[in-house]
């Protein structure tokens, strides 16, 4: 027969239907390679379960606010990534995870045979940190046992705030001690330009007639124009007459000197002035005490500038009685007919030079050179210069000394920040998922899975040829001999 005569055909849908059934009817016969791998996985799922330990979860929530100092501070805030990633440090702490480990006996199989850091490891992969942002934190941890789980949460977070508050007192301790021996060595310092500043004045009394000592040369001038103004050619100095009951009959109550020392020098010597300022300066000191604390900063620059006014009148009552005019001792002449008595009478200048003794001046001022001066004056520039800082650096030393006092109190007192467990570890009632059951239906529907595919695999190998459409494309088949009958139809039959 001739090839080319044959007219191929190609199969049609119902061909490709009877080819897949009969490629399933292949397949079940290796219906035992699923059971058996179902079987195998039966096998496998309850040795699981058997080995697994079940997990239980507890946790806790908390919320953390800052109170900060009880004052107010210039100090910015701390951000709440800061607190987070401070309280998560303090969290997987290993010196603490270690005592907690040794103290619940945890993980006693990774400990004996990896040792202590495998089991701090172990024991961070089951704790849970997490900020959800805002004041709050929550803490879990997975246990072996519901109780276990608890207790061992509560414990962590025990630890967390406990850290925190001690890291907290400590530096607030470490601060405090810090500006106290700032603040003593401050004071010293304060003392010691003062005690440089008060041998000056001592030295050269003139320069107390400053009253704005940083003006460059005011105190020179005004002591070359105390010595020289009362001798100067010109001058007109004014005598009065006593009121018969004794009064002046001038209001100022002392003779007037033009061309002398300047105004603003001898209000500042005025002892009224100066008694008047003292009695202002304690007036402040009261008020400031029933306000606050003699530690306070406000109390202790009301009692710095009492102690200034006291010095003030002590000088200016001093200076008054070295400069009080000389009364003469004469008679006062006779009032002319038709004269008031109650009015002042002018002098001649050269009673007024002797009546009227100018203070005694400074011998290095009034005799040394230029040179001279200008040293005294940078040096009283200096040392007064140098009190003022000193008096401010103090100042402000004992201001923040003051503010960290308060807050060492307040944090050991544990009124640093407020601490409330919104959640507190709760008891677990069942383990985490998966269940017992799941794992069991995990488990036989992936042997089942696997069990299918082999059984595919092996009827896609099978080479048998059992059925005539089997022959279809490798060779002509001649005769078909059906399969013979099974049961009561083939022996009725036979």
């Amino acid at each position: 027969m001739n090839p080319n005569q044959i007219d191929p055909r190609e199969p049609d849908a119902q061909q490709y239907l009877e080819r897949g059934v009969a490629f399933i009817k292949r397949t079940l016969r290796y219906w035992p390679t699923a059971l058996i791998a179902l079987l195998l996985g039966a096998l496998a799922a309850t040795a699981f379960l058997m080995v697994r330990v079940p997990k239980f979860r507890s946790e806790t929530v908390i919320l953390y606010v800052e109170q900060g100092s009880p004052i107010e501070t210039s100090d910015a805030p701390e951000t709440p990534r800061n607190v987070t990633v401070r309280l998560k440090e303090l969290l997987l702490s290993r010196p603490k995870l270690e005592r907690i480990i040794a103290d619940f006996g945890l993980y006693p199989a990774v400990q004996n045979k990896y040792g202590a850091l495998e089991a701090v490891e172990e024991f961070k992969r089951h704790i849970d940190f997490r900020a959800p942002g805002g004041d709050t934190f929550s803490i879990a941890y997975e246990g072996s046992s519901p109780t276990e789980a608890q207790r061992v949460t509560e414990e962590l977070a025990h630890v967390v705030l406990q850290g925190d508050s001690d890291l907290r007192n400590e530096q607030a301790h470490v601060a405090l001690d810090f500006l106290t021996s700032e603040e003593q060595q401050t004071e010293s310092q304060l003392h010691e330009a003062e005690q440089k500043l008060a041998a000056f004045m001592a030295l050269h009394p003139r320069f107390a007639l400053d009253t704005t000592p940083l003006v460059n040369g005011a105190a020179i001038r005004a002591s070359i124009g105390g010595t020289g103004g009362a001798s100067s050619a010109g001058g007109s100095v004014f005598h009065y007459r006593r009121h018969p009951l004794g009064n002046p009959t001038s209001s100022a109550g002392a003779a007037s000197v033009p061309n002398s020392a300047p105004a603003s020098a001898a209000e500042d010597l005025d002892p009224a002035q100066a008694r008047a300022a003292l009695a202002a300066a304690r007036e402040s000191l009261a008020e400031a005490l029933t306000r606050y604390t003699p530690a306070h900063p406000d109390v202790r620059a009301a009692q710095s500038a009492v102690a200034r006014a006291e010095q003030r009148l002590d000088l200016a009552e001093r200076s008054a009685a070295q400069m009080a005019p000389t009364v003469s001792a004469d008679p006062a002449p006779p009032v002319a007919s038709g004269e008031d008595p109650h009015v002042f009478r002018e002098a001649s200048p050269q009673k007024a030079s002797a009546a009227a003794p100018a203070p005694p001046a400074d011998p290095k001022i009034a005799t040394g050179g230029g040179a001279n001066v200008v040293e005294m004056e940078t040096e009283w520039l200096n040392l007064t210069r140098a009190v003022t800082e000193a008096r401010q650096r103090h100042d402000q030393v004992e201001t923040q000394l003051f503010k960290a006092d308060i807050l060492a109190s307040s944090e050991g007192g544990g009124k640093g920040v407020q601490v409330s467990v919104i959640d507190p570890a709760y008891l677990p009632q069942r383990p985490l998922p998966p269940t017992r059951t799941t794992v069991l239906l995990m488990f036989m529907a992936g042997s089942l899975l696997i069990g299918i595919a082999v059984a595919i695999a092996r009827a896609t190998l099978d080479e048998r040829l059992l059925k005539g459409n089997d022959f279809e494309g490798i060779a002509e088949l001649l005769v078909e001999v059906p399969k013979p009958s099974t049961g009561r139809r083939a022996h009725d039959i036979g």
